[in-house]
């Protein structure tokens, strides 16, 4: 078969996977616990190269219009997931159903080519993007906080066997001469994910039974885990011992051993499991059912019509949507307990913002405030980032307790209405609330609604309906501890948000 027929006959599984690849990407490079997902396309494609070098003979097929029905109606879905996804470009349930979508279109495709026999053959390298996926919030938050704290437990427990006095706040670990914290990297949750993707590359190139796969997926992830937990107690060792300055020097020499030590790890353990014989590729001698050039060019045109679509449909309604006052916070520069904070460069990174500010102050005496406001121009991945900065996330991390989500409240500021997320946690005994408020920077016309603004379904669709893309986000999070209430915090609040946020008409 020439190779401009056999090219025209993978074009639309090649333009589904990039789709696929390229919604990826900014997680893949905004989130370092997924930045091994560059490596993921190139494994795959090598797994599925080697199979192809011994597939299987085609065996039989389904009947050719039930195979084409569930092509096309994939095809079909795959419209309106266009327009939702470009509203909502963080929604992980999005990169799921995209990804399921097009694992089934191949290997539908490749059953009306083969047969179950090539279904099954290459079941696996088709499937194995999905280690790539990210996983739900919800699942992650949780995995994430639970590994981290185990991690800070058995560190503070180890050190404690060589003699190093330690004790666990929530995921810091307080020496007497400073705290050190667990922080996902430490965890071993990036590790974890990475080692789940090698071991499971290891089992194919190596050609492990399906049990012995399982056996070193499970062991990989044990002993990535042990690796981790070995990370952290020893930089809690070189804290306690030669000062907290010390981390500086050696924490990413520390996490870097404890890396190559994990997947040194799991490459011994899948040489031993290794197969004995090398598989011989079977060479197809059966003639294999090729779909028609011009199936292939509809399908195209079909992608192209539908991201032609989604795009008229966003322009359309970016016409109708209204820009709301521009506002930023200020410190309250005539207090004199004021003092500007400088923002950790992991924050920079993680947020990726264009432009932040924090500050501390006191106000009455005994009442003590903290704020941090930041403001992302319109791009693809500003939601993104936004929503990532999370009290109910970031806060246990240091050691805070999460007690509840309180009611929301809204607070008028000139031409401005900021609607504030409301949080409870406890520090030190004393209950400390948070209030946050991400605004974009425009709103649909059809009514002074925050329902899309939401981050449940509802609110994801009702963003997509409304043609709400690229608009530009700004947060503002403030913090007080000293009062004993939420009516008198709700209250004092709102007289602070009066004092620092300035109102601006004009845009910047």
């Amino acid at each position: 078969m020439a190779l401009r027929d056999r090219a025209i006959e993978w074009l639309v599984p090649s333009v589904l996977w990039l789709w696929l690849f390229y919604h990826l990407h900014d997680e893949w490079t905004l989130n370092s616990q997924y930045t091994y997902g560059w490596t993921v396309p190139f494994f795959g494609a090598l797994i599925f190269f080697f199979r192809w070098q011994r597939r299987p003979r085609p065996g039989a097929r389904p009947r050719s219009g039930f195979t084409l029905l569930l092509l096309w109606l994939i095809l079909l879905t795959l419209l309106p997931l266009r327009v939702v996804e470009v509203a909502n470009p963080d929604w992980r349930l999005l990169g799921w159903v995209l990804g399921l979508l097009v694992i089934s279109f191949t290997l539908v495709f490749l059953a009306q080519m083969g047969g179950r026999e090539w279904l099954r053959h290459f079941a696996f390298p088709i499937c194995f993007p999905l280690v790539a996926v990210p996983w739900p919030v919800r699942m992650e938050n949780f995995v994430v906080q639970n590994l981290m704290r185990t991690v800070t437990s058995l560190a503070v427990e180890i050190a404690g066997w060589v003699g190093v006095g330690a004790y666990q706040l929530g995921n810091v670990i307080e020496l007497r001469n400073g705290f050190v914290g667990v922080d996902d990297a430490c965890s071993g949750v990036r590790t974890l994910q990475a080692g789940i993707m090698v071991s499971l590359v290891l089992g194919e190139l190596l050609g492990l039974r399906p049990a012995r796969r399982c056996a070193l997926l499970s062991c990989g992830c044990a002993w990535v885990f042990a690796c981790n937990v070995f990370r952290a107690t020893a930089l809690v060792i070189l804290a306690a011992n030669s000062g907290i300055e010390a981390l500086a020097r050696w924490h990413d020499l520390i996490g870097t051993l404890a890396v190559v030590g994990g997947m040194a790890g799991l490459l011994g353990l899948a040489w031993l499991w290794k197969a004995e014989g090398a598989l011989a590729a079977e060479q197809s001698t059966v003639r294999v059912v090729r779909s028609s050039p011009a199936s292939q060019w509809i399908a195209l045109a079909w992608l192209i019509l539908a991201f032609g679509v989604t795009e008229l449909w966003y322009r359309n309604h970016e016409r109708e949507l209204i820009e709301r006052p521009h506002w930023q916070a200020k410190a309250p520069n005539g207090n004199p307990t004021l003092r500007q904070l400088p923002i950790p460069e992991s924050t920079r990174v993680i947020l990726r913002y264009d432009e932040a500010r924090s500050a501390a102050w006191e106000d009455p005496r005994g009442v003590n405030w903290w704020s941090f406001f930041a403001r992302w121009k319109p791009a693809r991945a500003a939601l993104q980032l936004v929503r990532s900065h999370s009290p109910e996330i970031c806060l246990p991390a240091i050691g805070r307790t999460f007690r509840a989500e309180l009611p929301r409240l809204t607070i008028p500021v000139g031409s401005a209405l900021l609607d504030f997320r409301a949080y409870e946690f406890e520090q030190n005994g004393r209950p400390l609330f948070v209030f946050v408020s991400i605004q974009e920077d425009k709103i649909a016309a059809a009514g002074a609604t925050t329902e899309s603004e939401q981050w449940n379904m509802r609110g994801r669709l009702l963003a997509a309906w409304q043609g709400k893309r690229n608009l530009g986000q700004r947060l503002l999070e403030i913090a007080v501890i000293g009062l004993d209430d939420f009516s008198q915090a709700k209250e004092a609040a709102a007289k602070t948000v009066a004092e620092i946020v300035d109102v601006q008409r004009s845009t910047d």
